[in-house]
């Protein structure tokens, strides 16, 4: 987005924590400048933290807060565009109280579930971001009506996707059809964490190579369920047929989803999903848990297959149908690429956010 932005003239500046020991505090990629605050991250996401850690934030809160004062002031911004409500929402909405600069808020996934599920200090500090920001970007409509429910102003709050690369819908244009493949290959590449659920393709895959033998499957990502999970797919003797391939850089994404037939996604909460979008560009077989945000964008046996969160026979079946059914993955792919190109490729998602800023920095 940063580098969208600065092809159409922008002056972008980035603060984000810094996580890992490897990362430099100041950079500069390609005439953005970057700042990162550190805050005792231990090497982990914030979503790797079971509950939250509290010590940590508070060390987060300060040092995110004059990071980016620091930063405001060195670049002389006339806006700050916060992602997440919570927790860097509050960090951007108090810098901009202090230097009379108007905020953006981006709400994602993880931000929203907490404000909603919690219902407590959580939910006010996320309801008081909402309310400070001069606009609110959702990802999902569902997020959007929520939140005016929530008591924030209709004409704050819109919704807009993130956007992808045009490179997925190359890989898209380029996949050739394997009509008379022996083999299938199924890819999920969402982090190994709870909240996605791997384990539930795990379950599924013994059911699946029962039925269509020659079956690969591809696990990209990391986290701390990845030794569970490889330990589970051995007490199932699917090893074999399985490979985990650990973190995947995004430059490496598109050909990765190009040897993909089919996308699994089992998680169980999300805003829209930037990995689905791409996968549904790159042209794989969309088969994802039926929550609200996948609504959106998957019609259960038009383009794609919603499944339970839960039941690993269904969701075996569903991919066992999806092998086998050589028209719907045709006829899917060419949906998809028309639903990705109308309505979520980056310079679509820039122009709308052009739109916003130059609403507010005209008033």
């Amino acid at each position: 987005m940063a580098a969208a932005l600065q092809k159409n003239g922008y002056r972008v500046t980035v603060v984000v924590p810094k996580i890992y020991k490897a990362s430099r505090t100041v950079e500069d990629q390609e005439g953005i400048k970057v700042y990162r605050f550190p805050f005792f991250a231990g090497g982990k996401l914030l979503i790797e933290h079971k509950g939250i850690p509290y010590l940590r934030m508070v060390a987060y809160y300060v040092s995110g807060f004059f990071t980016s004062i620091y930063a405001l002031l060195r670049s002389r911004s006339r806006l700050i565009h916060v992602h997440w409500a919570i927790p860097t929402g509050l960090i951007g909405v108090l810098v901009g109280m202090l230097l009379r600069k108007p905020v953006v808020v981006t709400i994602h996934g993880s931000d929203f579930r907490m404000a909603t599920e919690r219902y407590g200090m959580v939910t006010k500090i996320f309801l008081y971001v909402c309310k400070r920001a001069r606009k609110i970007i959702c990802v999902s409509e569902l997020q959007r009506k929520r939140i005016q429910e929530m008591g924030v102003r209709t004409g704050e709050v819109l919704t807009s996707p993130m956007g992808i690369d045009e490179s997925f819908l190359e890989v898209g244009r380029r996949r050739r059809e394997r009509l008379h493949a022996q083999s299938h290959t199924i890819l999920s590449n969402r982090n190994l964490l709870p909240l996605y659920n791997v384990s539930l393709l795990i379950r599924a895959i013994p059911i699946i190579l029962k039925e269509e033998p020659e079956t690969r499957f591809l696990i990209a990502g990391d986290g701390p369920e990845r030794e569970t999970l490889e330990r589970e797919t051995k007490n199932l003797n699917v090893q074999s047929s399985v490979e985990f391939l650990g973190r995947v850089s995004h430059e490496e994404i598109p050909d990765l989803l190009a040897k993909a037939d089919i996308y699994v996604s089992t998680s169980l909460h999300d805003g829209t999903s930037v990995s689905l979008l791409e996968a549904m560009g790159a042209g794989a077989f969309p088969v994802v848990t039926d929550i609200p945000a996948n609504r959106e964008w998957i019609v259960d046996g038009e383009n794609g297959f919603l499944v339970n969160q839960s039941e690993e026979e269904f969701l075996s079946k569903r991919i066992i149908d999806a092998i086998r059914n050589h028209e719907l993955l045709g006829m899917s792919r060419v949906r998809n690429r028309l639903i990705i190109e109308k309505a979520a490729l980056w310079p679509e998602y820039v122009n709308r956010i052009e739109a916003v800023y130059g609403s507010i920095l005209r008033s």
